[in-house]
């Protein structure tokens, strides 16, 4: 097999990426796989290895080696090891992502497609809310009588929301990076592009979802330097009075969104602290305290990546334990998971990666790798409640726009990073 034929086909596995998402983990799984071995081959015909001096590959292969020492120590090794050791398929994701940003001309095509796809998630939410039923007779109520959550192509899984958030500032950076004027016609339509977006988000009742994706567009804003602060203030007002009044005339959206917030606020102190609290307690507070108490066992390294369900479901140990896959924390998860040792490591990886890309998205003006940034940032907003970290779904997310935020960037890449 030619180069150029592996090229393209690289081309084809990334412009499908966002699909393979939408029909399941295992799809997406098998995707980058493919996607990693055929690259592998690529660079062993090609003989190009100068990328494995770049700061982040060393810090991404840290990172991996830690994990790797987590599971050995982990409560139950066998149940994590292969998962931990599957992490070098999203290092060599990463690899892959920076070569055809910079190599190919044809990654425009591959975002245009992402755009594609995201709309028609987007209006396929839509569609979903005012019909009961997605596009392809998909609906939480099938499973869950009276439930009004949004599952649109997820089928039996209501997470549209973080699907289009983790897209959508990808495809934002990419839309003033093709507009590159500010006129009244183009903010018009940016205007109606962020909208449409950040309304399908808050559709789906996946509150933390739709305040992330808030707090993220406001960062965004405000790091957007060439528009000016006025058309700032009046496309951003626009944008969430356009979402007020859409909440604010659906009842289920209005207690998802405001009522059932203010609730869980007021209710996250005293469920955190009590040791039985009363029905209809703050569940999130009892998983964070449940963490918590899991940190306390194990303060140095935690439990283990992927062990806190175990842990946590030993009921006859500790009475405050909450039984549950994670505690939809990221903070309570890797405290939990790695202790204190193991989450200051973590941290401390993502933060120099984090300003290292910051520095230069800064110096360049890089849109895209702006909206990979503002996203990737919000993660880590402490108290927000969160899928698992390390689950595979939204480990997927987070590498797209990792990759995509250092490949985006001619200072960033790998292929041209030299620093």
């Amino acid at each position: 097999m030619s180069i150029k034929s592996i090229d393209n086909i690289l081309l084809i596995l990334i412009s499908i990426i966002p699909i393979s998402i939408l029909a399941g983990s295992a799809v997406s799984l098998s995707n980058i796989i493919i996607f990693d071995f055929l690259f592998i081959y690529f660079f062993f015909l090609k003989k190009d290895f100068n990328w494995s001096n770049s700061l982040i590959i060393k810090l991404l292969l840290f990172l991996y080696i830690y994990l790797i020492f987590n599971s050995l120590i982990s409560q139950q090794a066998e149940l994590n090891l292969y998962r931990n050791l599957g992490f070098i398929r999203l290092i060599i994701f990463f690899i892959g992502i920076n070569y055809l940003f910079n190599e190919s001309k044809n990654f425009d095509n591959i975002l245009k497609i992402w755009l594609i796809v995201i709309l028609i998630v987007a209006s396929d939410i839509f569609f979903e809310k005012i019909f009961g039923k997605n596009i392809l007779g998909f609906s939480e109520g099938s499973n869950s009588p009276g439930s009004q959550r949004i599952v649109s192509f997820f089928k039996d899984e209501a997470i549209p929301g973080s699907f289009v958030y983790a897209i959508s500032f990808i495809l934002i950076g990419f839309f003033l990076e093709k507009i590159k004027n500010f006129k009244t016609k183009s903010l018009i339509i940016f205007f109606l592009f962020i909208s449409i977006l950040l309304l399908s988000v808050f559709v789906t009742g996946e509150r933390s979802n739709s305040l992330k994706f808030s707090i993220s567009l406001i960062l965004f804003f405000i790091l957007l330097k060439e528009i000016s602060f006025l058309k700032k203030i009046v496309l951003f007002g626009s944008i969430f009075s356009i979402v007020f009044l859409v909440i604010s005339n659906d009842s289920y959206l209005k207690s998802r969104s405001t009522e059932t917030i203010f609730y869980l606020v007021d209710t996250y102190k005293d469920s955190f602290q009590n040791t039985n609290p009363a029905p209809g307690g703050n569940q999130y507070a009892e998983l964070s305290r449940s963490g918590f108490e899991v940190f306390k066992k194990y303060p140095y390294f935690g439990v283990g990546n992927k062990n806190y369900r175990i842990e946590s479901c030993k009921k006859d140990i500790n009475k405050d334990y909450y039984c549950e896959t994670h505690p939809h924390q990221i903070y309570f998860e890797f405290l939990s998971e790695h202790g204190l040792i193991g989450s200051i490591l973590l941290l401390s990886i993502f933060l120099v990666i984090f300003f290292n890309a910051f520095k230069y998205t800064l110096v360049n003006r890089n849109y895209i790798s702006l909206g990979c940034f503002v996203y990737l940032v919000v993660i880590f907003i402490p108290l927000l409640p969160s899928g698992a970290f390390f689950a595979d779904y939204n480990l997927t997310l987070f590498f797209i726009n990792l990759s995509i935020m250092y490949a985006s960037n001619k200072d960033l890449n790998i292929f041209n990073y030299d620093k």
